[in-house]
């Protein structure tokens, strides 16, 4: 669950923001099922908008859970990097283990030292295709957040009031220089890029919850309805998504989630369980998952059973349940293992988050 200290005293509220970590988790499949979708031959483009949902996740948490009790710019990234870095590392360093020893298994990976060390420390750069993905893919998002996350915590070194301004004058000046540059080069184009507008938009909800400057229910569910909206209207339209993301996708998440958490300020979000683990494994999920459809196609080639429809259904089981296994298995041991390594120090700030921002990745955190 998201643990989040909002900072009100006119009012008490939820310790525990649920409607976050539904998103979360419809977020995450969301970009599950578009990578199964395109390994089936079809096409669900909306489901990569599950990295807008998780940007503007990753601001509004960033923001309540340091707007109180602020830690220090170096305790806040040490934190983020013990929540991030385990779990994303030994998957990298598992896949290249894998793809150095039975290169069959990736044959369209190309593992060199660069690419490597570039991938474990988030450094945006293009792969012999062209993409601009790490050697885990899904961890592009990382890279956007890992610099959302330094540019956050530079802002931590100003005041309360001025923090929410400087970090978004920050985030559109980077925007507005991007003509000036190469946006072939990746860092430019990662570290410029429009996508970081929504890390913006989560802030300013983020102050507005903390505030207790949410609208009513009835606005709630009537931004809930909008967001929705905007993502169907874009979704059957046919648009070019990546020339106006921001305002194509980005807008329609800012207007989901302000809807869903403004709900749940003005009362409490039913417990639905499978939800709740769904969110709790939305980072495993999203970093796994690609995996588990390549593993389902393969394992389908070869029992000669490969048929689109059994492809997407397939990976969609396959990629939940990895997630979940995941979590269990590896990322909640790792969030047991850092959070004993922190308490056993004295205590430097509020507490965490339970999962990033994904992202997505996707989308994400995410």
């Amino acid at each position: 669950m998201v643990e989040l200290t909002p900072q009100s005293e006119t009012r008490q509220t939820p310790a525990e923001v649920r409607s976050i970590q539904y998103l979360r988790g419809f977020a995450a499949f969301g970009v599950l099922v578009f990578h199964a979708a395109e390994r089936a031959g079809g096409h669900f483009g909306l489901g990569a908008a599950g990295v807008d949902v998780f940007f503007v996740i990753s601001g509004f948490i960033m923001w309540v859970v340091t707007c109180r009790r602020p830690p220090s710019p170096a305790q806040f990234l040490i934190r983020r990097a013990q929540r991030i870095v385990p779990l994303y590392w030994g998957l990298t360093l598992l896949v290249v283990g894998v793809a150095l020893s039975a290169p069959w298994i990736f044959p369209a990976m190309e593992v060199t030292a660069e690419a490597v060390v570039k991938s474990l420390f988030f450094v945006p750069y293009r792969d012999h295709t062209g993409l601009v993905a790490p050697l885990v893919i899904p961890g592009w998002t990382l890279n956007y957040e890992m610099f959302f996350y330094v540019l956050f915590a530079a802002g931590l070194l100003a005041p309360v009031r001025l923090r929410p301004w400087l970090v978004s004058a920050a985030l559109l000046a980077l925007v507005a220089i991007r003509p000036l540059g190469d946006v072939q080069n990746p860092l430019w184009a990662t570290y410029t890029n429009p996508l970081l507008l929504e890390f913006g938009a989560g802030i300013w909800l983020g102050k507005a919850w903390a505030e207790g400057r949410l609208p009513g229910v009835r606005t709630g569910w009537a931004l809930v309805v909008a967001g929705l909206l905007g993502f169907a209207v874009a979704g059957v339209s046919g648009v070019d998504v990546e020339r106006a993301r921001f305002l194509i996708w980005g807008v329609p998440a800012l207007l989901l989630v302000a809807g869903a958490v403004a709900i749940e300020r003005q009362g409490a979000v039913p417990n639905l369980k499978p939800l709740q683990a769904l969110g709790d494994a939305s980072y495993s999920l999203y970093l796994v998952h690609g995996l588990a459809i390549s593993a389902v196609v393969r394992l389908l080639d070869m029992a000669g059973l490969a048929s689109p429809p059994l492809i997407l259904a397939g990976g969609l089981i396959a990629g939940v349940i990895a997630g979940l296994v995941t979590y269990q298995l590896v990322e909640k041991p790792l969030m047991r293992l850092f959070r004993t390594g922190l308490a056993a120090k004295p205590a430097a700030g509020p507490a965490r988050p339970a999962a990033p921002a994904r992202p997505p990745a996707p989308t994400g955190s995410r």
